[in-house]
């Protein structure tokens, strides 16, 4: 009941603040501006952020116990307001690392919320971290925080990512953990906020980004459950298990963030090496691009679970999660070269026809006017016949394999990798027998 009633409280207040803090986004010119890599149509406000820590900040004080509200709420408002800021003005990198390494101070001194131990990852007896402990678990909070910030890059992602970390390590506790509540406040604010963000047809003119200011609050409210339920004498599942709750936006930000250093980048700012990227220059739309992406992140959920619930040796859970990490980028970056190969095969179409109609067919095509034949050929070359001329009926017995020309929800990409050209129908005459 309390789950339920966190939950249900968080998502109607973000469903009702984010209708009701658009149109004063739109008005402070608190938006997302297409240009560069942002090519959607319009601004869209950048109110998600701010409804989703209002609906939380509202269920952790309706809620009954505690459960060290403080250490959530005081530094998830740090990275809203800076977050915010930085969405209005643009206030660069230093000053959101340096907000997020306060706010992860204050719930690692505050809330006493660290990494003790990353449990036995290599066999050899639980691997305690004594003096590196804050440090390290400064970086780790940094990597989870930034990492979601890095994979909002189109309609759904990153609170999608969220939503399933944040629910399958509320079932690996069983849902008996008192940090679920957490969980379930966060999860009920991700839900309203996916109304207005998820990639659908009827939604469009409610369209709202998250901003800096929730994709950077989902990490720090994800890596704080983590924290919770991972580390203490009643832990609830090992540290090397939660980390595959987080493996994608986890793989997304190491292979971007290695991929940048190595060409001399910064690794911070913003770049197109992203998974999503990839996905759509292979020709994927945005609801096509989640789906993929969304199935990987269930798929490796299942994966924790299944390790927490079997009591499997950390070992056995840490060397498949690390050769993934590494291995992720390869994977996707195969399936988009799958999917380019596909697409110029689809677009190589051959039409094999008798020599007798091949002929009657260059006949009538050579007798028609050049107007006439521009006008309803469409430029095609001569030799070259379109697949919906050769049916009885007048409809496309060849029909061209699809192509997705609308420009994808979320931020967008360019498609200039991706063949706009008709298939290529060649018209052959079959050797007589």
């Amino acid at each position: 009941m309390g789950l339920s009633f966190s939950a249900a409280l968080a998502f109607a207040v973000t469903v009702v603040l984010t209708l009701t803090l658009r149109p004063l986004a739109l008005r402070l010119r608190i938006t997302d501006k297409p240009g560069g890599r942002k090519q959607h149509i319009g601004e869209i406000p950048l109110v998600g952020g701010i409804a989703m820590f209002i609906g939380i900040l509202v269920a952790a004080m309706a809620a009954v116990q505690p459960m060290g509200r403080w250490t959530l709420l005081v530094p998830a408002a740090l990275l809203v307001i800076v977050g915010v800021i930085d969405d209005r003005y643009n206030v660069g990198v230093s000053v959101r690392l340096t907000a997020q390494i306060c706010a992860a101070l204050i719930m690692m001194i505050g809330g006493g919320l660290y990494l003790r131990d990353v449990g036995d990852p290599f066999g050899t007896g639980l691997l305690g971290l004594g003096i590196f402990a804050i440090p390290i678990s400064v970086l780790v909070a940094l990597s989870v925080i930034n990492a979601f910030n890095f994979i909002d890059g189109i309609d759904g992602l990153a609170a999608s990512m969220a939503l399933i970390a944040l629910t399958a390590g509320a079932l690996a506790t069983g849902l008996r953990a008192s940090a679920v509540s957490v969980a379930a406040m966060a999860c009920g604010a991700t839900l309203g906020f996916l109304l207005f963000n998820f990639p659908a047809f009827r939604n469009r003119h409610l369209r709202t980004f998250m901003g800096d200011a929730g994709s950077t609050l989902l990490g720090f409210i994800v890596v704080r459950f983590a924290l919770s339920i991972s580390q203490g004498a009643d832990r609830s599942l090992s540290p090397v298990a939660a980390l595959w709750f987080a493996l994608m936006p986890l793989s997304d930000f190491f292979s971007c963030f290695i991929r940048r250093v190595a060409r001399g980048k910064m690794p911070l700012h913003a770049g197109r090496e992203h998974f999503h990227y990839m996905l759509m220059r292979a020709g994927l739309s945005g609801r096509q691009v989640l789906a993929v992406l969304v199935a990987f992140s269930v798929l490796y959920a299942a994966v924790g679970l299944i390790g927490a619930s079997q009591k499997l040796p950390d070992w056995a859970l840490f060397a498949p999660w690390f050769t993934l990490l590494g291995l992720q980028h390869f994977i996707i970056r195969g399936l988009a070269m799958y999917l380019r190969l596909r697409r110029w095969r689809a677009s190589q179409i051959v039409v094999e026809m008798p020599a007798s109609v091949a002929a009657t067919h260059s006949l009538m095509r050579r007798s028609r006017p050049l107007a006439a034949r521009q006008r309803n050929g469409q430029g095609h070359p001569v030799g070259a016949v379109r697949a919906e001329e050769l049916s009885p009926n007048g409809g496309s017995i060849f029909p061209a394999p699809p192509h997705d020309s609308k420009l994808p929800l979320g931020h967008p990409v360019s498609t200039s990798s991706v063949s706009s050209r008709p298939p290529r129908v060649t018209v052959r005459s079959a050797p007589r027998i």
